[in-house]
């Protein structure tokens, strides 16, 4: 791809400073939701992790980042715009795109610094999201296919760099050229405005480290749209306790997949039951899932006595994520289970304990009875031996000393 000089205009090109100030008001005001933060917050090579992104609020509108550089603290914005100013998405959403269709849009950057700033403006592909509902984007040296690759931004595919003067900003246009051959339902991807630069390690060497923001992209290509979710993978745990008769913590750890599609959320349910009661989670808000991916959920429902089989009942009832296009008819819930026999081993170890002294104490008793036993038939012995002798001693004197007859 041939990059323009960055201090020459981009064609659509509009650079901004009146518009400036009311951005960084809202700014202020406003932390970004929606909007993706990817950035990382210690030195990253090239071949750095994916990058994640930052769950929605109702009240985010743009994403703003602060770097310190090795020249100094850059803090930028980007936002959703029109072709003369920012306005007030929070992401770019197009519903209904027939495949071969065009969309025009418009990004605004803008640089808050007090220096002019090098941008590189790019499109990726999300590939799945978190338990936290935050979604995990390709790296920066990933080339994406699907939605990431259909966007131009000021007429150049894959990144754009251009150079931003110091507290001003510029709006760029963005196109996105879906494929005639495009799969029916949800694409998601994000537009990121980056700064890179070099920075020197604790070991002394130099690596290459990229802050970037950027604003999720949703796009539903018409065709025959499949919705459904599919609860795999149900596991029990309960972690042991060291008293005998507490009670042990439980998880529950199951995954959400995606059959579909269309992005869904949903709400779970997770409870556990055995022999001494049941506990539950309550209804929790389930993360969105793309089309295709899954995501694996750990939920500590409560605690139980471990003995016996101990079940895990999971249901989750699917519906439209916030912000999204709701669904025509609810769709039916979705289960799993999983059993797991516990062993209350705290309390087997003292009985184990309890048992062995009790035979040990038996075994002891026995012995000294025993060796009672044994001495008292020794004295017996030695008491009969010791008056056989003294009967015999006083039948030789008696012998030896009867009167002789006289003559």
């Amino acid at each position: 791809m041939k990059t323009p000089h960055p201090n020459r205009a981009h064609a659509g090109r509009r650079l901004i400073g009146e518009h400036l100030a009311r951005p960084r008001r809202i700014g202020d005001r406003f932390v970004a939701g929606f909007v993706l933060v990817a950035t990382a917050g210690a030195a990253v090579l090239a071949a750095g992790p994916a990058a994640s992104a930052a769950p929605s609020t109702d009240a985010a509108r743009s994403a703003r980042l602060s770097a310190a550089t090795p020249s100094g603290l850059i803090s930028w914005s980007e936002v959703p715009a029109s072709a003369t100013a920012p306005d007030t998405r929070t992401t770019f959403n197009y519903a209904s795109v027939q495949p071969g269709a065009t969309i025009t849009d418009h990004v605004a950057i803008l640089n808050r610094s007090n220096q002019s700033v090098a941008f590189t403006i790019y499109a990726t592909d999300a590939v799945g999201t978190t338990a936290a509902d935050t979604l995990i984007l390709m790296r920066s040296t990933q080339t994406p296919v699907d939605i990431g690759s259909w966007v131009a931004v000021a007429g150049h595919a894959g990144q754009l760099r251009t150079i931003i003067p110091a507290d001003k900003g510029v709006i760029e246009p963005v196109r996105i050229s879906v494929p005639r051959n495009a799969r029916p339902g949800d694409h998601t991807g994000a537009l990121f405005a980056a700064v890179s630069f070099n920075a020197r390690a604790k070991n002394g060497a130099v690596v290459s480290e990229e802050h970037r923001i950027g604003v999720p992209m949703y796009l539903r290509v018409t065709g025959p749209l499949t919705l459904g979710l599919r609860v795999e993978g149900v596991s029990v745990g309960a972690r042991s306790t060291f008293s005998p008769v507490g009670s042990s913590a439980t998880s529950v750890t199951y995954t959400v997949r995606n059959t579909g599609n269309v992005r869904l959320a949903g709400t779970a349910l997770a409870s556990v039951s055995g022999l001494f009661g049941s506990r539950s989670t309550g209804s929790k808000p389930l993360p969105t899932v793309l089309p295709g991916d899954s995501v694996r959920i750990t939920v500590m429902p409560g605690s139980l006595y471990p003995f016996g089989s101990i079940t895990a009942h999971v249901r989750v009832a699917p519906n439209a994520p916030r912000g999204g296009i709701p669904l025509a008819a609810p769709l039916a819930a979705v289960t799993g289970s999983a059993s797991l026999f516990a062993v209350p081993w705290a309390l087997l170890v003292l009985i184990i304990l309890v048992a062995g002294l009790i035979v040990g104490l038996w075994q002891f008793l026995r012995w000294r009875q025993r060796r009672l036993g044994e001495t008292l038939v020794a004295v017996a012995d030695h008491a009969r031996k010791e008056t056989e002798h003294r009967l015999l001693d006083q039948s030789g004197k008696s012998s030896s000393g009867e009167p002789q007859g006289k003559a």
